[in-house]
């Protein structure tokens, strides 16, 4: 029995052993791209991560202690918030991986979620869990369970403990009928998008199609985007929040060729990997949208103005302004070609009445702390225009003070506590201490904005760049997300505004309400933005639009993923059977048609013509479903064949090869390779596959014309068959050493950084005839 214990004892300590190893490996990483807790460097011990892009600057913000510790600012970040030894470790880990891949920020955060949610919830270690001990904890719903599947996968690969499964336990009516019904559901309902188009009318009622909004009118402008991101939606199949968020400043564009009907468009930028475009827009919501579109284009221009300023305070309010037209009863008091403060820039945006007035210390004045109560008389009024960087406020934060400008000034009752340490502070310190907290806390990818997904654009160049006040409305500080988010020098991250518009759509809890109800509809009228794009995608395909134009205009790079958006009745379907099956006249004469023929005669095989060959699949009964890292979808697919002197097909792998390759030169001079697993092994397999599809393209090019070229992964060869002949010729492929060329990569990145240092040392070293290693 005691031999029993200590073999498992033994066992067990394997598992702990290989995770204190794997810690002590990467603590050992420099933490270039990682902050802690107040923007000094990250450590391995800290509660509270921030992961910095080389390339943006863009902040992710990973919480590394227990799950569910809320709050503001750097909740989560005490001591008594950790994991316990080794899971504290082993989440920062975990962070270091999911941060190096290619996945949106929302993605990996959730990813690192769901990861510290098992370390905080499992009951004893994470070698001891099972697949049903780690069910039994309720971690969420499927997406959460695919998410936390990662982890498992990396920890097991990682010898931390054994493979666990978690299969999805689907108990749905998997027929047909029902997965046809399911796909339906993706549908918005009919009366949702009526509903919103009477919502529409009534939000835009006083606004002219040239944007202008009537004299004495109001709008809401938090509905009026909701709305406008609705009618977006509508008018083309983007992603939402991913994509609408980013728009640029314009207006609707149209273009005709010989007096034929316009074409709709607007510049528009790409997400998950596709690029920028003009964006085609449906011609019968042309009108409104031109609505929208300029009347945001001319009232979002005071913040795209504040944003201008944040990047670059000492320009003139005049090259401020651009064409901004200041109410003539402001721009009289002001000095057009003088430098703005923060507050006078806002007094020309319209925030501050005419002749509003704040209390500024007397010049000359000293106050005194000893003499409060007759401070009062060391003030005087000044109007806010007026107002010069050495004009001193007092830093009280209450409104109902009579000496308070500060909360006047940002709209606040009761402000939030800053100069704590001050009696006054002048406009000039105030100016600089809130560009740098805008900067820092509020948006700190600035000048750049994110959408949900990965998408950015500079903040001041945004269509929908929308001030705090609008969004959030004036209220008492404290009442939910970032502190002085509500004021009007905050300008949103546009983030922010994607998840604005989609918990207004679906209404969350008792304290939002959908716009529905705001507008007399049902409270169970709600609509999920992303169903949209399936309804424009159904109805494209319902007007005999070729599913590769839908494909391109819902921004994809595979029609596959197209037809999971296309929700057309069997009936409809089977109408289209014949023209499917009587497919446009081909070239005869082409190789790549010629060896189809010759290949379904002599294998009595099925053959379908691909962009760079043939598949022997048949796809009438089993749909493809492979997928590779090549733009050329079918290389390396088992069952593709390539075509000897095929120049069509050569020409366009050979500027694969041309892309993969500048892939490989990329990563190998990523600042993250070093540290990375995850960028290494990637790095090894795509330069593998990257010779391989090298290899292919000399065989084609030498080869005899008409021979068929396939390629086996298991017994990494190319088998050649002359169809005349029926001979098959084996060419085994000779694969390079990638990791060994990897490690050349890092070793040498490492000597140079070594020898870089610092090149005086060295050059006084090598006087004396010595190394820097010598002394």
């Amino acid at each position: 029995m005691n031999i029993s214990l200590g073999s498992a004892q033994s066992m067990l300590n394997k598992y702990i052993d290989r995770l204190e190893r794997l810690a002590d490996e990467y603590r050992e990483a420099e933490l270039e791209q990682f902050e802690g807790p107040g923007g000094k460097k990250a450590e391995f011990d800290d509660l509270l991560w921030y992961h910095v892009d080389p390339n943006t600057g863009r902040r992710t913000r990973y919480l590394c202690g227990i799950h569910g510790r809320r709050g503001k600012g750097n909740a989560g970040n005490r001591p008594t918030d950790s994991l316990p030894y080794p899971y504290n470790h082993l989440i920062k880990v975990w962070i270091i991986e999911t941060s190096n891949t290619s996945l949106s920020a929302s993605e990996k955060q959730s990813r690192t979620s769901m990861a510290r949610k098992l370390l905080s919830l499992m009951d004893g270690d994470l070698y001891a869990q099972t697949e049903l001990t780690i069910r039994s904890l309720n971690l969420g719903e499927v997406g959460s369970v695919v998410r936390l599947r990662h982890f498992l996968s990396f920890c097991a690969g990682k010898g931390l403990m054994k493979k666990i499964d978690l299969i999805d336990r689907d108990k749905r009516d998997r027929s047909g009928h029902a997965a046809f019904d399911n796909k339906l559901e993706k549908l918005p309902d009919i009366n949702t998008v009526v509903a919103l188009g009477a919502i529409f009318s009534s939000v835009f009622e006083h606004v002219d199609i040239h944007g202008a909004l009537s004299p004495g009118e109001e709008i809401n402008m938090h509905d009026a985007l909701v709305v406008a991101f609705v009618l977006l939606s509508l008018a083309s199949p983007n992603r939402t929040s991913a994509e609408i968020t980013v728009l640029p400043k314009q207006r609707l564009s149209s273009y005709s060729e010989s007096n034929k009907e316009p074409v709709y468009y607007l510049d528009w930028i790409g997400s998950k990997g596709f690029g920028n475009n003009k964006n085609h827009m449906l011609a019968a919501l042309a009108g409104p949208i031109t609505k929208a579109l300029n009347f945001f284009y001319k009232s979002c221009e005071p913040a795209r103005i504040l944003c201008r300023f944040y990047e670059n305070p000492n320009r003139s309010l005049k090259a401020l302004l651009g064409e901004f037209k200041i109410a003539p009863e402001l721009e009289k008091k002001l000095f057009l070609t003088q430098k703005p403060n923060l507050f006078t820039l806002g007094y020309a945006l319209g925030f501050y009445g005419v002749d509003d007035c704040v209390p500024v210390l007397k010049e000359g004045a000293a106050l005194n702390p000893m003499h409060r109560r007759q401070k009062t008389r060391l003030f005087e009024d000044k109007p806010i225009y007026s107002l010069q960087p050495q004009d001193q406020l007092s830093t009280s934060l209450t409104g109902r003070s009579a000496l308070s400008g500060l909360p006047y000034l940002f709209g606040y009752s009761n402000m939030p506590k800053v100069f704590s340490d001050k009696l006054v502070v002048t406009v000039g310190e105030v100016q600089e201490w809130w560009i740098s907290y805008y900067r820092k806390f509020i948006l700190p990818e600035f000048p750049l904005s994110f959408s949900t997904g990965e998408s950015n654009i500079r903040l001041k160049d945004a269509m929908f760049c929308f001030l705090g006040s609008w969004l959030y409305r004036t209220s008492s500080v404290g009442s939910g997300g970032k502190v002085f988010q509500k004021t009007n020098y905050s300008v949103v991250p546009l983030a922010s505004l994607g998840t604005s518009v989609l918990t207004r759509l679906v209404g969350k809890g008792r304290y939002t309400t959908s716009i529905f109800q705001g507008y007399g509809f049902s409270s169970e009228l709600i609509l999920r933005p992303h169903s949209l794009r399936h309804l424009s995608n159904t109805l494209a395909d319902l007007s005999s639009i070729p599913v590769e134009i839908i494909t391109a205009w819902s921004g994809r790079k595979s029609s596959e993923q197209t037809h999971t958006y296309i929700h057309t009745s069997h009936d409809e379907k089977a109408s289209r059977v014949s023209a499917i099956m009587t497919p446009p006249d081909i070239d005869r004469r082409a190789i790549r048609v010629v060896s189809q023929e010759q290949l379904e005669k002599t294998t009595n095989l099925p053959a379908t013509l691909t962009s760079t060959g043939l598949c022997t699949q048949n796809l009438n009964v089993t749909p493809c479903n492979y997928l590779n890292e090549f733009v050329s979808q079918c290389f390396m697919c088992p069952e593709t064949c390539h075509i000897a002197g095929d120049e069509k097909a050569i020409d366009f792998l050979e500027k694969d090869l041309s892309f993969q390759t500048l892939r490989l030169e990329s990563v190998a001079c990523d600042l993250r390779l070093p540290t990375s697993q995850a960028m290494k092994r990637w790095y090894v397999i795509h330069s593998r596959n990257t010779h391989i599809l090298s290899l292919l393209i000399d065989l084609m090019k030498n080869s005899p014309a008409g021979t068929i070229i396939r390629y086996s992964n298991t017994s990494a060869e190319f088998s050649l068959t002359d169809l005349n002949k029926m001979i098959i010729t084996k060419v085994v492929c000779v694969l390079p050493d990638s990791e060994g060329r990897l490690k050349g990569i890092i070793e040498d990145r490492t000597t140079r950084e070594t020898s870089d240092t610092n090149p005086q040392l060295c050059s006084l070293l090598s006087s004396f005839g010595l190394s820097e290693g010598e002394v």
